[in-house]
């Protein structure tokens, strides 16, 4: 049974607490829930080793990586929160750790990873700090474990949520811890779990049961069952009784995590009300190879000759810590600020530079608000600001305002706080609060981005005033990412330029070289077209009547050097107005008379008694006339006969065409051929091209809005139907 992963993070906290009551800090329930964006869970040093291994590993797979990630609730919770927020929009169920880290993509996940233990390493914990880490690391995952092996043996139906449930259980500790240490040691130095919670309401105003279930329950695709779970865990059995069987299931498995994580064994005292003594027996050993086969993956050495217990742990943290530190050293991790190269700038548009931003910042800082701020392609006087929501539309703010801190700040090339209701502040500009306004955050950090001398513009972050430390705390760092993404940008930009350069030179090459065929063609036409007049002449001088066909010829000669001067210069030849039935009892006669050699072939008519006009060049009706007449001469072997017919108002579907069709007496076209009628290989004659003038007929049409499709005759041959849309009304109307 696979798990449902968390889809969502909560930064607002419901009203309905277990304890409402005066507490001593000055944050409230609230504010610490909105805060939690940038405060960092941290994981103990042997999980991020193993992951750095991992990462180091040109063979390293994303499952290796997710069976890592998921005995660790403070990277568990880091990936499912990148997964769900806005800057990836993912938009679809995520079943599994897998199938999460998966839809993230392989590198960014190492950038995470590599990330974090960058920022731990460097973020000095104390060794009390290492102590609960560690320790309440091992306590969720023997809880995760005990969870789902009761859950299996109940034949629970979903042992995956009971699995989360244990691995979440105290997330309320981590989260109290990382905000507030030093006053959560004294929380967690009380004798008993009822000492501890009430010390947490006195303090923090909620339990670490009451916050933790909190945040769960705006996760919407885990299961309320688990949010309750992990708010009654340390309930008793009797007020337990009646509840949903995952209470019970977690509130047994809390029992024995912490009797295991401390003792290394179960309290012999202690009996199960769910599942009887042989089970319980089993369900030991169980969890004892499991937890030492994890133990042994994360390189935790001497778990062989016992249980893994808190104080055995407590002996490699330090040693973890140092390995951790060597490894991040050995491979010069610092550069993963940079981001990896496989995901560097591919990206052309302002928009698409936020995403990739948006994305990063979110995996790396845990910042979900941002916007870019960037020079308007039109005009270079605004400043165009882009969220990442691609609904909202983007705003433009004009360069000259001296008063907006933003626009300064972007100028300047600086980072600046924008706090526009601060007392002593004159008004802030309407600038600044329209931008965080629309970050919907009371304040927000400007932060450049660029390189060198060379500015793109500027990252806009968009927080609440008590995520104003942390994010102060962070801003050098950010600021050293921002660094590498402009430079990444700028010099995609560079290489586009480069490119540019090239592509010019290689056209105006390419265009020498058309410009010289063109001529070379054209010397032939001129001479073959002063031949034609020739002919002219001498026929006049005999008092032949052969004008019309002569013209005709010019007609095909010109346009054959029109086709040669478009293709050079890249432009449609203006045509006059074509009116169907004039073209046709011109031209098919003529090629009638060009293709049919020693053929006797009639042509009946049975052309409309209106004229239409047709929006169509007369090149084009030309070409498609001469290629369907070629098919209907040579599709008869002796003498032949072809039908031509118009039809000059055809309604489909709203739209007006002509309709022509030209009709053969041969054999027909066989089924498998039809299919493929007009395919640029298809012919149904030896040594013929009747497929590629078919679809050049076909292009031709679509180019224009036309349709062909083959129709039988009644005798079995050959009859291609085309419609051209209708000139209802002049161009220049």
């Amino acid at each position: 049974m696979q798990n449902r992963v968390i889809l969502a993070f909560p930064f607002a906290l419901k009203n309905n607490y277990k304890y409402k009551k005066m507490y001593e800090l000055g944050n409230s329930p609230k504010s610490l829930i909105e805060s939690l964006e940038l405060v960092r869970l941290h994981s103990p040093p042997h999980i991020l080793s193993k992951l750095l291994d991992i990462c180091n590993n040109p063979d390293g797979t994303t499952e290796e990586l997710a069976e890592i990630i998921r005995v660790d609730a403070a990277l568990t919770s880091r990936v499912t929160i990148a997964i769900n927020s806005v800057s990836f929009s993912i938009g679809e169920p995520v079943e599994s750790m897998d199938q999460g880290l998966a839809l993230l993509g392989h590198d960014r996940v190492k950038t995470m990873v590599l990330t974090l233990s960058i920022q731990q390493l460097f973020s000095g914990l104390i060794p009390s700090q290492k102590e609960f880490v560690c320790n309440t690391w091992l306590d969720s995952f023997y809880c995760a474990v005990f969870a789902e092996d009761i859950a299996n043996t109940l034949d629970y139906e979903y042992p995956r949520d009971a699995y989360l449930a244990g691995l979440l259980h105290d997330f309320g500790q981590m989260v109290f811890d990382a905000k507030h240490h030093e006053q959560y040691v004294d929380v967690m130095s009380q004798d008993s779990e009822a000492e501890i919670v009430k010390k947490e309401v006195l303090k923090f105003g909620t339990s670490h049961t009451e916050l933790g279930a909190d945040i769960i329950e705006r996760w919407p695709s885990l299961s309320m069952t688990i949010a309750d779970a992990v708010r009654f865990h340390h309930e008793d059995e009797e007020q337990l009784r009646g509840a949903d069987i995952l209470c019970r299931i977690l509130a047994e498995a809390s029992e024995l995590a912490w009797h295991w994580s401390h003792q290394g064994k179960a309290d012999s005292s202690w009996s199960s009300n769910l599942i009887d003594a042989t089970q319980l027996t089993a369900m030991y050993k169980r969890v004892q190879k499991r937890v030492t086969q994890v133990a042994t993956m994360l390189g935790i050495p001497g778990t062989g000759s016992g249980s893994l217990t808190q104080a055995r742990l407590a002996g490699y943290i330090e040693k973890d810590t140092i390995r951790l530190a060597r490894k991040i050293r050995d491979a010069s991790l610092v550069k993963v600020l940079s981001c990896d190269n496989s995901s560097a700038v591919t990206v052309d548009t302002p928009r698409g530079l936020l995403s990739k931003i948006a994305r990063e910042m979110q995996l790396l800082f845990s910042i979900a608000d941002i916007a870019l701020l960037i020079p308007d392609a039109e005009n270079p006087d605004y400043l165009s600001f882009y969220q990442v929501n691609p609904v909202q539309p983007v705003s433009r703010f004009s360069i000259d305002n001296n008063n907006s801190e933003i626009i300064r700040g972007f100028l300047d090339k600086r980072s600046v706080w924008i706090e526009p209701e601060r007392k002593h502040d004159p008004v802030a500009p309407i600038s600044d609060r329209q931008i965080i306004r629309r970050l919907n955050h009371e304040i927000a950090l400007s932060l450049p981005l660029g390189h060198g001398d060379q500015a793109i513009g500027a990252i806009i972050i968009g927080v609440n005033r008590h995520q104003k430390t942390s994010l102060d705390n962070l801003s050098t760092l950010i600021s050293g990412y921002l660094k590498n993404v402009a430079n990444q940008w700028l010099r995609h930009d560079r290489e586009l330029s480069q490119q540019s350069i090239e592509d010019d030179l290689q056209e105006e090459l390419e265009q020498r070289d058309v410009d010289k065929l063109v001529h070379e063609i054209s010397n032939p036409l001129s001479i073959i077209g002063n031949y034609i007049d020739i002919i002219k002449g001498n026929l006049k001088a005999e008092g032949a009547d052969n004008n019309r066909e002569i013209e005709i010829l010019k007609e095909e000669l010109q346009r054959i050097g029109d086709i040669v001067l478009n293709f050079r210069d890249s432009k449609d030849s203006v045509s006059p107005a074509v009116l169907l039935n004039d073209e046709l009892k011109v031209c098919a006669p003529l090629y009638v008379k060009s293709v049919s050699r020693s053929k006797e072939v009639e042509i009946k008519w049975n052309l409309d008694a209106s004229e239409a006009e047709i929006n169509i060049s007369r090149d084009g009706l030309r070409q498609i006339v001469l290629n369907l007449v070629k098919n209907a001469v040579e599709a008869k072997g002796r003498d032949a006969e072809i039908m031509i017919s118009t039809h000059h108002f055809v309604n489909i579907d709203g739209k007006a065409y002509a309709q022509f069709t030209i009709a053969d007496r041969g054999r027909g076209i066989d089924e498998i051929t039809r299919g493929l009628l007009f395919a640029a290989s298809t012919s149904t004659k030896r040594g013929a091209n009747r497929g590629l003038g078919l679809s050049v007929v076909a292009e031709i049409l679509g180019n224009f809005g036309g349709h062909i499709k083959y129709l039988e005759t009644d005798g079995g041959g050959a009859s291609f139907e085309v419609l051209i849309p209708l000139l209802l009304n002049k161009p220049d109307n």
